[in-house]
């Protein structure tokens, strides 16, 4: 008998985000108040339920009169530069990593410029709203992402209420994707993309 998808999606989340020493519970507030939280995990870009641990203990902290470390805000993704998306152009079209086929790169190629689009319009891209834009099913951009994720490329950043209340997890480039790139070659196909020089990389124009 196979797990309920909502069962199989709480125990992922456990397995992320409850650390050893910590438990989960549950809490009553009214919704006033939880419409607050949800606005705090926005921007701290953190769970729902963190944000209300972290409310809990400083609050136990302020009555015990003990200082208490404010969560650090969700920095805003820095749109990556134009000379940086070409050098990435050149370096995927380099490549040769195992499976790739020079059409895998054009997509991959594709996928970076659309994505830099959408960030740099400030907008919150996910591979729901990626393959909704150009009519693809949600499995091919997740697959994708997924490779240039593992790559250094881009990263996914959980974020809370991201739509009607439902979290989600914003694509962003990675402001080392050039570096982190150049290494993933290194270590799986065995030489770089850029050129070294004094053990730094220097970027091909």
């Amino acid at each position: 008998m196979t797990k309920p998808k909502y069962s199989e999606y709480r125990e992922k989340w456990r397995a992320e985000s409850i650390e050893p020493g910590h438990m989960e519970t549950k809490l009553l507030i009214a919704r006033e108040h939880h419409e607050k939280v949800v606005a705090m995990a926005q921007t701290l870009g953190a769970r729902i339920p963190v944000v209300f641990g972290h409310l809990v203990v400083a609050g136990m902290a302020a009555m015990a009169g003990r200082p208490q470390k404010p969560m650090e805000p969700l920095s805003s993704p820095v749109p990556p530069q134009q000379t940086d998306l070409a050098i990435l152009n050149k370096m995927i079209d380099k490549s040769r990593f195992a499976k790739d086929t020079g059409s895998a790169r054009y997509r991959q190629i594709a996928f970076i410029h659309r994505l830099a689009d959408e960030i740099s319009s400030g907008r919150k891209p996910t591979i729901q709203s990626m393959a909704s834009s150009v009519d693809a099913h949600y499995t091919q951009l997740l697959v994708l992402s997924k490779m240039l994720e593992m790559r250094g490329v881009i990263i996914r950043q959980h974020v809370p209420g991201l739509t009607n209340s439902r979290s989600g997890k914003v694509l962003h480039i990675r402001e080392d994707a050039i570096n982190a790139l150049n290494q993933a070659h290194i270590d799986q196909v065995g030489y770089p993309l850029l050129l070294q020089e004094n053990n730094e990389p220097v970027r091909l124009c």
